[in-house]
């Protein structure tokens, strides 16, 4: 990297921070700005790199400067590392879990990181390498659409798409620039890309161009017809069984598909099946993911904050059974759809504390199916109605269904704010 660059950092969030202290490990100079100190003039400035959170509507792409993390840090990388990145609009968080723990446990935890939307910036992690003076590893990293979107130069050796949905739409104009901006993500990968095939019929429904220059392309999925697929319990890769989902400490067919992506890349890692078997049995879910908090006088409350989508909701009330639990949704407004929820509100739901600003969005879905619900001002007060909605054997489940961003710094200090009221009962 050339020391004379100037470079704009806008963002002071994780990723604005992690950038900051990468220019000050490379002696790039540089400065990090937001819009509450926003320079007048960006002439000054070689280029800008946005956190995540900064939009394309924002005035500092009209600079034609723009630079992405991963393109930026890319090149710091020894060239030994090998990269699995996950992106989806659900279910990436958890197979980014599964795969990093797969790999940790085949190479040794000092030669895999994880990286990215997972909480630690990939300039951090590219920072901790460099200064551990490693040659070789693996980086899980999971990439969402915002990171994604400015992708040039980063490569991924190996690449999961989880699934795809309506999301994001606060940030992106269309559904067809956040599309894009996932499938960038595949037209840069060296290796093996491993697509849900709801992928493709769902692009194919919106009207969605798939790429044709993605090569090595695995398809997953639930259809019979399919090499690589699961049934919900049997997980079955190159036409043969492979594993039982009953022999993981996950449930639902979400997770069957979580473990199925993440059992391809071992695959085309060529990690033995045997292993991988052994692997997966020691895995245990991702915090803040149906994660069980306590119970008390019988009723369970399960902390779901990584939920921040309506598809991720519905596998999270999916994965119930027959059970009816007493939800805690709602959020910021991402310009999700919820319209397809009412049925397994219907179905699921005893009765709903919604929160945040599609609390009436939600309300009037519940309103529709006949399902009891309340609008609450706070976690505190959500709680404390669910709890009492609910019977012994009864669970209250948080759920949102949405981003944090309003109510809350992020999704966990929602899920500490939703502990920290459950304490409180």
């Amino acid at each position: 990297m050339s020391q004379e660059k100037k470079i704009l950092i806008y963002g002071k969030g994780k990723v604005g921070n992690a950038l900051k202290s990468f220019l000050e490990y490379h002696k790039i100079p540089g400065e990090i700005r937001d819009d509450s100190d926003a320079p007048e003039s960006l002439d000054e400035y070689n280029a800008i790199i946005p956190s995540p959170g900064i939009a394309p509507s924002h005035r500092i792409y009209q600079t034609g400067k723009i630079v992405g993390e991963l393109d930026f840090v890319y090149n710091s990388l020894p060239k030994g590392f090998r990269i699995i990145a996950v992106t989806g609009t659900d279910g990436k968080s958890t197979t980014a879990w599964i795969v990093y723990n797969l790999l940790k446990q085949e190479y040794g935890e000092w030669k895999v990181f994880l990286s990215g939307n997972f909480e630690i910036p990939f300039s951090e992690t590219v920072q901790t390498i460099q200064e551990r003076w490693l040659k070789s590893g693996y980086i899980v990293l999971e990439v969402s659409s915002f990171m994604s979107y400015n992708i040039r130069t980063f490569r991924s050796t190996h690449s999961i798409f989880t699934n795809f949905e309506t999301d994001h739409l606060n940030w992106h104009p269309d559904l067809e620039d956040y599309f894009n901006a996932k499938m960038r993500l595949f037209e840069h990968t060296t290796g093996t890309s491993i697509i849900n095939e709801q992928v493709f019929s769902r692009a194919r429904e919106l009207g969605l161009a798939f790429p044709n220059n993605i090569p090595n392309t695995r398809v997953f999925g639930t259809y019979t017809n399919l090499k690589d697929r699961t049934d919900g319990e049997n997980i079955i890769i190159s036409g043969r069984k492979k594993y039982l989902l009953s022999e993981t400490r996950f449930s639902g067919i979400h997770n069957a598909m979580n473990i199925l992506s993440s059992a391809l890349v071992t695959n085309a890692l060529k990690i033995c099946s045997k292993r991988t078997r052994e692997y997966l049995a020691n895995i245990s879910g991702l915090p803040h993911r149906l994660e069980p908090v306590t119970t008390q006088n019988g009723i369970s409350f399960i902390d779901d904050s990584k939920s921040t989508s309506s598809q991720s909701l519905i596998a999270a009330l999916g994965s119930f059974g027959d059970k009816k639990v007493c939800l805690i949704a709602g959020g910021s407004d991402k310009w999700d759809t919820f319209e397809h929820l009412g049925p397994i509100l219907s179905q699921k739901v005893k009765h709903a504390e919604l929160i945040g600003q599609t609390r009436e969005i939600l309300g009037k879905i519940c309103e529709q199916e006949g399902v009891p619900y309340h609008y609450s001002e706070s976690m505190d007060e959500a709680v404390l109605l669910s709890a009492k909605a609910a019977k012994p054997g009864d669970t209250v489940l948080l759920s949102p269904g949405c981003a944090s961003f309003g109510m809350f710094r992020d999704y966990l200090d929602r899920a500490n704010k939703f502990r920290e009221a459950v304490g409180k009962i």
